[in-house]
């Protein structure tokens, strides 16, 4: 026996220190391979894979769910598929139609001698399908729904739901009367004998497993167990043990799903369990062997020495052993995947066991021979957003007469297409794959064996890759009003000293937080807001110039900056206009050697300190009026504001004679009603683009001049 080493020594070191820098998978856990593809091959519950019994598909129905299903007794079957009554029946590896019957969807049949007994829902009887395909009355019925039908002797066993809950009947041709009821459930919706006069039955409701005996011999109903779930699907006898596949939510229209990434098939049942199995011991004490958050069981069948469960969402067969020696070294294992949604029956075939699987409906034989060949596909391994894809190292014992191929593909879509690669050759342990970089890729195991019963092992797959670097993408950098402070520190407390203009109030939600960082207000103070991403998600570091558009070299605020916000203090800075250079680089997040970076440049932006000079104020007494006139001009900005204020406490907002602001100077002539007027003096004050502030005054009656 060969036993493939994961790695040697020194590369194990090496990957150590790469770990934290790029990218691995290990599968190594039944999880890891839980929405993996596995054809052939079967997963532990100790996440090993091995050659799973072999399965074949035998046929296809043009209908998308079969509801029942019943063996010929010759290796054979009855099936009721679709939501119209129609019966089909499997033999010698075709299906054909067999009858269609009145009412709605057959879920429950029987088969009495040579004919075939069905229950249409709706219908409140049971009709005779003979081989030939002819249809006649049964009896009639008081059920509404049928879910189950049991052959004792010449009699029937009719398990269903009434109008007053759950009822069991014994029907005969032309007649029937009812044996037992449990008002407290809807129905029964399972039923099994034990071949020595009693019956066990499931029910939806409580999810009850209750025993019945006493057909002949005087009716008594006893409940084993009380699940917790909504219903028991299905009952499977063994040994003097019940096995029940309890389930909550199941539909009676069967959908597809596709599984999630983890499930505890080993935990204990809690609030978010779907589905359990349920064994009940001979002295009736219950213990869960198994149970899923996210598959629904469909049907039991205990088949050479395992229990297996069929399944949905995803027609999963899970095998566990009826051995508690056995099932404590291997709890489980997930045994085939039968490609369709759900594995409703299972059904005796000669030697092998049929398995009848729905959306699309099919039948599959899987036996207790080896298969030869079993593929896994893995789920899809995806880079961030691009990845050269690397060696793998397959851990795996391949007894003589056994092998594993490990092979690799990629593509860019998220599933793989015709856009795809083609699958590489078989690759050596720790060969690197020859392909081009890919946002995805999958790795596919092949197991075969040329010696019957042989089965290779696989323990463990570890698969590395690096994601390409990507240089971070701008979106632009917003340059805040002057005067605002954006910081992670507290606002200053001298704050209530400066008259903070309207806009950027608003920009100050209460002087205090805006988002997690702290925004207030300070002259001469710069601010601007980073929009930048970076594809791979690395951290950013900046660099940042304030770059004068005169010319001139060019000045360094910052060589690391860490936040996506920036303020600096513009007053050492001359005035004049300028741009500010923004670069951002990955390299706090990636090797040095792999670091990139952008740039931006901001538009230009004006920086000012000098208050506007106002020139010419005279205040002359005119009539009942007194008209204020005077100019203003400022050096570097635009004029934003004047107000006047003839009381010296309030002010009131004037325009310029053009009536816009929209230059660098200005002239204003406003008229005062002279009641208005305190004092003899009159108040002018001038903001320009940068917040910088002048005053003047003039004295009514006389020019004056600043």
């Amino acid at each position: 026996m060969k036993r493939h080493p994961l790695l040697p020594c020194a590369a194990l070191v090496l990957a150590a220190g790469l770990q934290a820098q790029q990218p691995s998978a290990t599968f190594n856990a039944f999880n890891d391979w839980l929405t993996a593809e596995a054809r052939g091959v079967s997963v532990g519950a100790d996440g090993r894979l091995r050659l799973a019994p072999a399965l074949r598909r035998v046929a296809q129905l043009p209908e998308g769910v079969v509801w029942s299903a019943v063996s010929d007794g010759t290796a054979g079957a009855y099936l009721s598929a679709g939501n119209e009554g129609k019966l089909f029946r499997y033999t010698a590896g075709q299906v054909k139609p067999l009858a269609q019957v009145k009412g709605g969807i057959v879920f429950a049949m029987a088969r009495l001698g040579n004919d075939l007994i069905v229950a249409p829902s709706g219908e409140g009887k049971l009709y005779r399908v003979t081989p030939a395909g002819d249809v006649k009355p049964f009896c009639e019925i008081e059920a509404r729904l049928v879910w189950a039908l049991g052959v004792d002797g010449n009699d029937l066993l009719v398990a269903g739901g009434g109008e007053k809950g759950a009822v069991l009947l014994l029907a005969r041709e032309g007649s029937s009367r009812k044996l037992a009821d449990l008002p407290e459930e809807t129905a029964f919706t399972a039923l099994a004998p034990d071949g020595k006069g009693a019956w066990y039955l499931g029910t939806h409701g409580r999810g009850l497993v209750v025993r019945y005996t006493g057909v002949r011999t005087g009716d008594r109903l006893e409940t084993l167990a009380a699940t917790g779930f909504e219903e028991v699907h299905a009952i499977a006898l063994n040994g003097g043990r019940v096995f029940a596949g309890a389930t909550s939510g199941v539909s009676n229209r069967f959908a597809t799903g596709s599984l999630e990434r983890r499930e505890g098939y080993l935990a204990e049942p809690g609030t978010q369990t779907k589905s359990a199995v349920i064994r009940i011991d001979r002295d009736g004490v219950p213990q869960t062997l198994w149970q899923s958050t996210q598959s629904q069981i469909f049907a039991l069948a205990a088949w050479n020495g395992h229990l297996l469960v069929g399944t949905g969402n995803r027609s999963r067969l899970f095998s566990v052993p009826l051995s508690d020696a056995e099932r404590a070294e291997n709890p489980f294992a997930a045994l085939q995947d039968l490609g369709a949604a759900q594995a409703t029956a299972f059904l005796p075939a000669g030697s092998d066991l049929m398995v009848v699987a729905s959306n699309p409906a099919e039948l599959h034989l899987i036996n207790q021979v080896q298969a030869t060949e079993g593929t896994v596909e893995s789920r899809i391994l995806k880079g961030a957003p691009l990845a050269d894809w690397g060696r793998a190292y397959v851990e795996s014992l391949t007894p003589q007469g056994t092998s594993v191929d490990f092979q690799v593909r990629t593509g860019a879509t998220e599933t793989p297409d015709s856009t795809w690669t083609p699958w590489t050759p078989p690759l050596v342990g720790g060969e690197r794959p020859n392909l081009p970089p890919a946002r995805n890729a999958q790795f596919r195991l092949r197991l075969s064996s040329t010696r019957g019963g042989a089965t290779p092992t696989v323990e463990s797959v570890r698969i590395h890759w690096a994601n390409r670097n990507l240089a971070p993408l701008w979106e632009g950098v917003e340059i805040m009003p002057p005067g605002l402070v954006i910081t992670r520190t507290a606002p200053p407390d001298d704050i209530g000293i400066e008259r903070v203009p309207l806009e950027t109030q608003k920009l100050i939600p209460a002087l205090g937080y805006a988002g997690s960082e702290k925004r207030s207000f300070r002259r001469g103070a710069q601010a601007f807001m980073f929009k930048v991403a970076d594809p791979n998600g690395d951290p950013l570091a900046f660099a940042i110039r304030l770059l004068p558009e005169a010319g001139g070299a060019p000045i360094p605020l910052e060589k690391a900056w860490k936040e996506r916000f920036f303020t600096f203090d513009t007053l050492p800075v001359p005035d004049g206009k300028y741009r500010l250079e923004v670069t951002a680089s990955d390299a706090p997040g990636v090797p040095l050697n792999a670091a990139l970076e952008a740039t931006w440049r901001t538009g230009a932006f004006i920086i000012d300190h000098t208050p506007p000079v106002i020139s010419e104020v005279s205040a002359v007494q005119d009539g009942d009026r007194v008209r204020v006139r005077f100019s203003a001009r400022d050096a570097t900005s635009v004029l934003k504001e004047a107000a006047v204020s003839a009381d010296g406490d309030s002010w009131v907002q004037v325009a310029p004679e053009s009536r816009i602001f929209d230059t660098q100077e200005a002239t204003f002539d406003v008229t005062l009603p002279r009641d208005r007027v305190r004092g003899n003096r009159v108040l002018v004050r001038v903001t320009d683009l940068c917040n910088n502030e002048q005053t003047a005054s003039a004295a009514i009656g006389e020019p004056k001049r600043k």
